[in-house]
C-alpha cells in the first residue's frame, strides 16, 4: 500500500498530510510560548530546554514520516540545531563561536540533503543569482564590523547560501525548500546584523520567528518530496 489515495474494500484511504495537525498546534504553542517568555525577559536555564522544544516536534515528526539517507541527515541536521539553540542561549565563553560551530554543521548537511536530490534548471540559476546578491550584500554589511569573528562569520554565510543553492536546485520543485533555506538566512542575518552592526528593534522575537519558521518548512518540503518519491 502507498500513500495515495485509493479504493480498497469499498472505502477510500486518503494520503497523510506532511504535518498532522496535533503536531502543528504543539509546534506552534511550544515556539509562541518560547518567545513570549523570552520577550518579557525571562532567564533561566529551563529556557534553553523550551527553546528547543519545537525542534524537538520537527525532529519527531522527520523520524516518522522520512526514510532512508534523507531522514538520517534531516535528523542530523535538526540534532545540531538544537544543540546550536542551546550552546546559544546558555551564557560561557566562546559560546556564540560553539553555537556558530554548530549551525555550521547543521547547514552543511542540510547542504548534502538537498544536493543528494538536485537538478539544474533556469529556475535554479536565478534563484541562485538571488541568493547571490543577498550574501553580498550581508557580507559587506557585517564582515567588517565582525573583527576576529570574521573568519567564521564568512565561513558561515557561505555554508548557509551553499545551503540555499541546493534547496533551490532540489528535483521536487518544492518552493516550501527554498522559502525555507531564504527565511533561514533571513534569521541568521538579523543575528549577524543585530550583534555586530546596529540593534534590531524586537530581534529575538523577530530571529525566533524566522528561525523556527524556517526549520518546519525545510521539514515539512523533505517529507512532501519524500511522499511525491514514493508516488512516483
Amino acid at each position: 500500500m502507498n500513500d495515495l489515495a485509493m479504493k480498497a474494500g469499498g472505502h477510500t484511504e486518503t494520503a497523510p498530510t506532511a504535518l498532522p495537525q496535533p503536531a502543528t498546534l504543539l509546534f506552534v504553542l511550544a515556539a509562541t510560548l518560547y518567545m513570549l517568555l523570552d520577550a518579557t525577559g525571562t532567564k533561566a536555564l529551563w529556557m534553553a530546554a523550551l527553546k528547543i522544544v519545537p525542534i524537538g516536534i520537527l525532529f519527531w515528526l522527520a523520524a516518522q514520516r522520512l526514510g532512508g539517507g534523507t531522514r538520517a541527515l534531516c535528523l542530523l541536521a535538526l540534532g545540531f540545531s538544537a544543540l546550536g539553540d542551546v550552546l546559544l542561549a546558555i551564557p560561557f565563553a566562546n559560546h556564540f563561536l560553539f553555537g556558530l560551530g554548530a549551525f555550521l554543521v547543521a547547514q552543511l548537511t542540510y547542504t548534502v540533503t538537498f544536493a543528494r536530490h538536485g537538478k539544474l534548471s533556469l529556475c535554479l540559476a536565478g534563484r541562485a543569482f538571488a541568493v547571490l546578491v543577498a550574501v553580498v550584500l550581508l557580507g559587506t554589511q557585517v564582515l567588517p564590523a565582525a573583527g576576529e569573528l570574521a573568519l567564521p562569520v564568512g565561513l558561515y554565510i557561505l555554508a548557509i547560501s551553499a545551503m540555499a543553492v541546493t534547496a533551490a536546485a532540489h528535483r521536487s520543485g518544492s518552493s516550501l525548500l527554498f522559502a525555507g533555506a531564504l527565511t533561514f538566512m533571513a534569521s541568521d542575518a538579523l543575528i549577524a546584523i543585530n550583534r555586530f552592526v546596529d540593534p534590531v528593534p524586537l530581534a529575538g522575537t523577530w530571529i525566533m520567528l524566522t528561525y523556527y519558521g524556517a526549520q518546519a518548512l525545510l521539514v515539512v518540503g523533505l517529507i512532501r518530496a519524500d511522499l511525491a518519491a514514493q508516488r512516483a
